[in-house]
């Protein structure tokens, strides 16, 4: 049977900017090739970011050396710029993720650009860039469910912006819940509406657990026809692009989380949970500190244990 869902995999991308020393290039490569292993099809592999603005995640041409690609995995690169999407475009990475807001100052404070400078500029410069290479490009829709600094985003808004990009001719946008304002309510309106367009490109979500709503999210997400997650093994991630500083201690769901509670729903991942568990664990030696995930050591909804001596009280 074919799996239910889809998982995208965000911690390599997202979390190599946790931990009190560097990080290196064989522990990213072996991390990325281990998370190929549990059977998770597309992984956000590395960032095309400048190196001088992050330069924790500037090494993303080595890192793509390393790794051992696995046949029936997509490797994905964040590509913000056209400058960026060359530099991507050189290596052997098979698609490209660019990002867009649909609030206007979030675009601003993020990217550096104006919504109209986004659409019109910025992102026609990459997509050609990498159509031409044949690479499929997946579209981040930053603040898709509210804005920090404007507050509710219509869903008209995020109806058109996610209409112009089909046409644009990404193959996958995933709506961001940026700083954590979603709300299953929210998710239900906004998707009822998404799902029914006649789009040819897939919709995914991703949702940070801020305010402690992000599984409530998904299984609001999945019930509305969503098929497809952005999730990072133990929620390893960092700060987001263009988010206020927020004294909150994870973002990402924890991939290990979303594949237990579906799984135990009877809705197949394809994932295998306790292989995944050792990624988890190799995430968290990275970052220095334990992460946010439940289930390294709650354990699988399936897994039994062996009842404690009975006590006699009195």
């Amino acid at each position: 049977m074919a799996d239910e869902i889809t998982i995208v995999e965000c911690a390599p991308r997202d979390g190599m900017r946790l931990g009190k020393g560097d990080i290196s290039l064989e522990e990213k490569a072996s991390f990325i090739d281990e998370l190929s292993l549990t059977g998770i099809k597309k992984i956000e592999a590395v960032s095309f970011v400048h190196p001088r603005l992050i330069p924790r995640i500037g090494d993303a041409e080595d890192v793509m050396k390393l790794i051992q690609k696995r046949s029936g995995t997509s490797y994905i690169g964040v590509t913000p710029s056209e400058v960026a999407c060359r530099r991507a475009m050189l290596t052997n990475i098979d698609d490209i993720l660019v990002l867009v807001a649909a609030s206007e100052v979030f675009n601003q404070v993020a990217l550096g650009y104006s919504l109209r400078e986004m659409i019109n500029k910025v992102l026609p410069s990459i997509i050609n860039v990498a159509l031409s290479k044949r690479k499929n490009i997946r579209t981040y829709i930053l603040t898709s469910f509210g804005c920090p600094y404007e507050g509710n985003v219509p869903v008209r808004q995020v109806e058109e912006l996610v209409s112009k990009l089909d046409f644009m001719k990404v193959s996958e946008i995933s709506l961001v819940d940026s700083t954590g304002m979603a709300t299953p309510v929210l998710v239900r309106e906004l998707l009822s509406i998404l799902c029914k367009m006649d789009l040819n490109a897939g919709l995914a979500v991703h949702f940070h657990d801020t305010r402690g709503m992000g599984m409530a999210n998904a299984m609001a997400a999945f019930e509305a026809g969503i098929k497809i997650f952005d999730t990072a093994v133990g929620g390893m991630s960092t700060l987001p692009f263009g988010a206020p500083e927020q004294q909150v201690s994870k973002w990402n769901i924890p991939t290990e989380d979303l594949v237990n509670m579906f799984e135990s729903m009877g809705i197949e991942t394809g994932i295998d949970l306790d292989r995944l568990l050792c990624c988890v664990s190799m995430a968290e030696e990275m970052a220095g500190k334990q992460l946010s995930g439940h289930i390294l050591r709650a354990g699988p909804t399936h897994r039994v244990f062996q009842p404690p001596q009975r006590l006699k009280l009195g």
